[in-house]
């Protein structure tokens, strides 16, 4: 019985990795540590300012030459497909997609509106549908890539704080547990990680949010979380990209349609 061999790891400086919401705390944290490992990086978003601060940020004289921008609205199919044939056309081939984009309202289902459902909805869960039919379909031409979801653990336990984002995690659990057997197919590695509670711009957010519907101090919202985690910490950006970085590796080779959670042991899922 013969063993299927596998294919030669390509050498990190010919990988080209797509890195959506770049400009966020993940994002941008996923970036740095791509970039890292030695890749040429691709930073998405719609603010073509934002991104150009964004990369200035993370360039260094080593990392100049690797690190690029390219806007697009992942909420648009034609933006999605003209921006994913821009950088085919200049890079030659996408070997690595990361998903970080998109996130939503802290709200209970009475008091969302038909927008924030559409906005999450259409721009987290359909803008990652769209990224990866888009570079699925070069990598299924060369039989090779890597894809990773940077989801939630809202698909694990959904929060009735966040319904919306609760829908759309365990939409997006799905859709990459779906594509990973058809694409594994073709040599396209599908993964999820899923971040708790992560100590980004976002979270401040949220803890401003959850301060005022309740009456206290964001300080104490996060301090409440916190102790909760077993860790005794929250997640940082760069926690996040680790776990990206490995998925993306030869050493996650065999690794396909798992999801790592990055929670501090805080989700009791099983």
């Amino acid at each position: 019985m013969k063993t299927k061999t596998s294919a030669r790891p390509i050498d990190p400086e010919d990988r080209v990795a797509l890195v959506s919401g770049a400009t966020g705390g993940m994002g941008n944290a996923i970036c740095l540590r791509l970039l890292l490992d030695g890749m040429r990086v691709v930073m998405l978003g719609r603010d073509e300012a934002k991104l150009g601060r964004a990369r200035q940020a993370l360039t260094t004289p080593e990392h100049r030459d690797r690190l690029f921008t390219q806007v697009v609205d992942i909420g648009d199919a034609a933006s999605v497909q003209a921006a994913v044939a821009q950088v085919i056309a200049r890079f030659g081939a996408v070997t690595d997609l990361v998903h970080a984009a998109g996130d939503g309202p802290v709200a209970p289902l009475l008091e969302t509106t038909e927008a924030m459902w559409h906005h999450t909805v259409n721009g987290k869960l359909m803008g990652t549908v769209r990224l990866t039919r888009a570079v699925a379909a070069e990598m299924a031409c060369r039989r090779s890539g890597r894809i990773v979801v940077v989801n939630g653990v809202f698909s694990l336990e959904p929060d009735p704080l966040f319904p919306i984002n609760s829908t759309v995690n365990c939409a997006l659990a799905g859709f990459a547990k779906a594509i990973s057997r058809d694409l594994g197919r073709q040599g396209i590695r599908v993964n999820v990680v899923n971040p708790g509670a992560t100590a980004t711009p976002l979270w401040n957010d949220i803890c401003r949010s959850l301060a005022q519907r309740f009456g206290v101090q964001p300080e104490d919202i996060d301090r409440q979380v916190q102790e909760k985690i077993p860790s005794g910490r929250l997640a940082s950006p760069a926690d996040v990209a680790e776990a990206v970085s490995f998925l993306l590796s030869a050493r996650a080779e065999h690794i396909n349609g798992a999801a790592l959670d990055v929670d501090g042991g805080a989700t009791a899922a099983v």
